[in-house]
């Protein structure tokens, strides 16, 4: 017990010392005993040999270090000690000389760093910089706000444009179908005849009429939305996997999306009907119909029908219910469709049964 300080009473001292003896014959309550080994439970006999080895190579090389470590004490704690023959001591004052001069250069290159940081200014704008872009740009809001804001110019589709390369052939047969587009909630847009151009593009028409009758899964074109709509250019729909622009179908007993075929026919004529080609070349069944030429689509979307009846407004109707952006005022969809056979009979195509995906809700 250590003596006891001078301003302690005796009683006090007493005490203390008396406290300190239970304690160290207070005898612990929990159980701290390591636990019994099992060998059996942990290692396989058959792992021994290889556990022997192993342990045998770990002593030699603690013993190696441990040689080290003594010749490093005996040599004065040089770094490389171990160097045979031992270094003289001309040599250590030399490799003296040489990490001084690296600790030199170490510090002259901390001081410079230092000294770059004392002078060093963020990329990111002080408060009263980004206080004067503000006013700046505020100003320019004011004024861009007490102008017309347009992007697109509402124009009447021309009809009156023809195209010799649409011209139906003496003795060929096109196929035609029909599409009843209506606005959810609202009223009905019209009912539109399409002319295939089986001749030129069999098997994209192929594809598109498959999708009009409905195929054996469930997936079919009645019962979609045109996604997209930009006024006055074109709109985008037929996507019967997920509904948003996103899905891509794969014919019945393909792995792969259907290639290219060509792109023989131009988009010179409103109301052509093309084929929607993916950036890796793919058609994934969905479709664009424009409502004005447009040379930009040429080469990229393969042209496979036209719109030769129906209301004289339809596209208009479909033009006008979409945003600058791309996007839709209210969903227009395709109530039903069907085709006409060889002999003028019409049938009508299945609806789409395919679950889409839910989708996000705008806030009003």
């Amino acid at each position: 017990m250590p003596p006891r300080f001078p301003l302690l009473s005796k009683e006090f001292y007493a005490c203390w010392c008396n406290h300190q003896k239970e304690l160290q014959l207070a005898k612990h309550k929990i159980d701290d005993s390591p636990p019994e080994l099992f060998p059996e439970l942990y290692l396989k006999p058959r792992r021994l040999d290889y556990y022997a080895r192993q342990l045998e190579e770990n002593m030699n090389v603690n013993k190696e270090l441990l040689k080290r470590i003594n010749l490093i004490q005996r040599t004065g704690g040089f770094v490389d000690c171990w160097m045979r023959p031992e270094p003289t001591n001309t040599y250590n004052k030399l490799l003296c000389k040489q990490r001084q001069r690296n600790l030199d250069e170490i510090r002259k290159n901390n001081l410079y760093f230092y000294s770059r940081l004392l002078i060093a200014r963020s990329e990111q704008p002080l408060t009263k910089e980004l206080e004067e872009h503000w006013k700046e740009t505020k100003h320019k809001l004011i004024l861009g706000a007490s102008l017309p804001f347009i992007l697109f110019k509402t124009e009447k589709i021309d009809r009156d444009i023809r195209d010799p390369s649409f011209d139906r052939p003496l003795n060929v047969y096109r196929t035609k179908v029909s599409m009843e587009v209506w606005v959810v909630g609202g009223s009905k847009i019209g009912k539109v005849t399409i002319e295939l151009f089986n001749d030129i593009v069999p098997k994209t028409c192929q594809l598109f009429l498959s999708l009009v009758r409905g195929d054996p899964f469930g997936h079919a074109y009645a019962g979609t939305r045109f996604f997209r709509i930009v006024p006055d250019l074109y709109c985008r729909g037929g996507d019967v996997i997920k509904d948003n622009g996103f899905g891509c179908y794969l014919p019945e007993g393909q792995t792969e999306p259907m290639g290219v075929e060509c792109y023989r026919l131009k988009h010179t004529v409103p109301g052509v009907l093309s084929m929607v080609v993916s950036s890796d070349n793919e058609v994934c069944a969905q479709f664009n119909i424009i409502f004005k030429p447009l040379p930009q689509f040429d080469g990229k979307h393969v042209v496979f029908g036209r719109i030769i009846g129906g209301p004289a407004q339809a596209l208009e109707r479909i033009s006008a219910l979409g945003l600058p952006l791309g996007t839709t005022t209210s969903d227009c969809v395709i109530r039903n469709c069907g085709w006409f056979t060889r002999s003028g009979q019409y049938r009508e195509g299945n609806q789409n049964t395919i679950k889409f995906p839910p989708r996000r809700k705008v806030k009003a």
